[in-house]
């Protein structure tokens, strides 16, 4: 299992952009905290699905994070 940092901010425009330091390609945007986070989950399944994709390794989490995803799903996707 695998556990990211997530960072929330606020936009300009009241909603929220979650970002994850250590995937870079993994944002989202959210009305609220619960929905930022759901949205930041699901981007960094997608993300490193494209990890999986292309071969690559999973990023090192540097950072302490509140974001797990399970990494039983990408095992099954390299099998």
């Amino acid at each position: 299992m695998l556990t990211y940092a997530l960072k929330l901010a606020d936009r300009y425009d009241g909603m929220l952009i979650a970002t994850i330091p250590d995937v870079p390609e993994a944002m989202a945007i959210g009305r609220d905290h619960e929905e930022a986070c759901e949205q930041a989950a699901q981007a960094l399944e997608a993300a490193l699905g494209g990890y999986v994709a292309e071969g690559r390794p999973f990023p090192v989490a540097r950072t302490v994070g509140q974001l797990t995803v399970s990494t039983d799903k990408f095992e099954l996707l390299t099998s």
